[in-house]
Parts: C-alpha cells; sequence; structure tokens
C-alpha cells in the first residue's frame, strides 16, 4: 500500500525510456523537457516545476539504471573499437602520444564495463602458526 505510482510500474514507459536515454548522453533538464513536452519554464513555470518533478520521480524507477546503463554500454562498443584503432594507428607514429592515452583510458574503462571485471581480489592463506590466544606456559609473573 505504500508504495508510490513508479514502484507498482515494472516497465518503463516509452516517455521514460526517452528521458533516461536523453540523460545518459548528457542532455539537460530543460532540453529533456523541451524535447519530451516542448515547454519551457518561461511558458508556464507551475507546469513547468511539474515536470522537473515527474523527472525526478521518473529517476527513482526502479528500471532506471538498467536503461541508463543499457545506453551507456551501446557506447562503449563504438568507443573500445575507435579506441583500438587509434592505438593501433599511434604505435606506429611517435608524436601521437596524446591520442594513445586517450585511446588506452577508453579500452580499459569501456572493456572492463563490455568484457566484465576481472578478479580483482588477492587471498593470502597463512599455515603453519600457532592459534591465537594467551601461551601455555608460565606467563613470567612471579
Amino acid at each position: 500500500m505504500g508504495q508510490t505510482k513508479v514502484q507498482e510500474k515494472e516497465n518503463l514507459t516509452l516517455e521514460q525510456e526517452r528521458f533516461i536515454r536523453m540523460e545518459a548522453n548528457g542532455f539537460s533538464t530543460p532540453e529533456i523537457i523541451w524535447d519530451i513536452w516542448q515547454m519551457k519554464e518561461a511558458d508556464d513555470p507551475k507546469k513547468y516545476h511539474n515536470f522537473e518533478c515527474k523527472l525526478s520521480r521518473w529517476r527513482k524507477h526502479p528500471k532506471y539504471v538498467e536503461c541508463w546503463k543499457d545506453e551507456v554500454r551501446k557506447y562503449d562498443f563504438s568507443d573500445y573499437t575507435k579506441a583500438r584503432k587509434t592505438l593501433r594507428k599511434s604505435m606506429d607514429n611517435d608524436d601521437k602520444w596524446l591520442a594513445m592515452q586517450s585511446a588506452v583510458n577508453v579500452m580499459n574503462t569501456a572493456g572492463k564495463r563490455i568484457f566484465g571485471a576481472d578478479e580483482n581480489t588477492v587471498t593470502v592463506h597463512i599455515s603453519g602458526m600457532p592459534e591465537i590466544g594467551s601461551p601455555d606456559g608460565e606467563s613470567g609473573n612471579d
């Protein structure tokens, strides 16, 4: 009973998905509101504020993050391919240090998202040590 309307709806509407994908691509709130509702703040400040509130609620939708990541991931594949091409070209040309650095950075970050992060944890096992606690002998407090 205490759930909001956003949480009750499992699937995103077309408007919600459009908003999320625009936000993932760096569009500003005024640009998004204009694109979806053709409204500027100067047109009707109260109605504009209501649209801002609606966008805020949409950000809390359970599928917001999933949709946002899906949009960003689309570009990771093309960026990764472009970075690899740049890296290959700059390996043959010494004066393209900045291009190579950019390519390496994109490959590292996009590669982790595309191929998944490798296991980065290290486990150390120590054996042959005595159990932690008081020594078995006398304490030396004579």
